[in-house]
């Protein structure tokens, strides 16, 4: 076995190493399943089809308020040398969805998201490191209704391989970012009504260019 393939096998076993410890089954779903395609930097498209990117906060305290964008594009780019990885978004704020009309005109106003000023939002990373059990901190620079901040987040490589005609070169990534919207100028109402917090899922498969 060649060194890349060997170091994208660790990849894939430490992603499922936690539900391997307590002894439970790895569920299909979530088993990294990784076809090696060499050492070169790889770049992959996402496809908005089979990705998501959702967002969660609290409602008066009390409860999950969760809502997603459907509109984004971006790439990634994946390599045994981490230091070559990259991921680049950008999403479109107005394509905002919490499964209520009224709430997402609200979203897309003056209280949040400005999708009038701000028709746009991007994250780039500038630096990806392998952590110890395999996940991956990436670091980069979010910007949000006109304020960009360097944030860092961990991810993690849900598999990569040649899914043959249909598919062809295929990866799946995920990720879990927590900002402050105060932190963004998303300043109106308080916790208590809204919840300060967000948590963003960033949940890509990307196709091969």
């Amino acid at each position: 076995m060649r060194p890349t393939q060997l170091s994208l096998l660790v990849l894939a076993a430490a992603a499922v190493a936690p539900l391997a410890t307590r002894g439970e089954a790895v569920p299909a779903a979530h088993a990294a399943v990784v076809t090696p395609l060499g050492a070169e930097a790889r770049t992959y498209a996402i496809d908005a089809v089979h990705s998501a990117v959702l967002f969660r906060t609290t409602h008066l305290g009390l409860s999950a308020a969760w809502g997603r964008f459907n509109a984004f594009e971006g790439e990634l780019t994946f390599s045994e040398d981490a230091s070559a990885c990259a991921v680049r978004v950008s999403i479109d704020p107005a394509s905002v969805d919490s499964a209520s009309t009224g709430r997402d005109d609200h979203l897309k106003g003056q209280d949040f998201l400005n999708v009038a000023q701000f028709p746009k939002a991007t994250f780039a990373s500038s630096k990806v490191a392998l952590e110890e059990g395999g996940a991956l901190s990436v670091t980069g620079t979010l910007s949000l209704h006109g304020v960009e901040k360097e944030v860092t987040f961990e991810a993690r490589l849900l598999g990569e391989g040649d899914r043959g005609e249909r598919f062809g070169k295929r990866i799946g990534f995920e990720g879990e970012l927590v900002i402050n919207r105060r932190d963004f100028g998303m300043t109106t109402y308080p916790n208590e009504a809204i919840g300060d917090e967000i948590r963003l899922i960033l949940a890509f498969e990307g196709a091969g260019k």
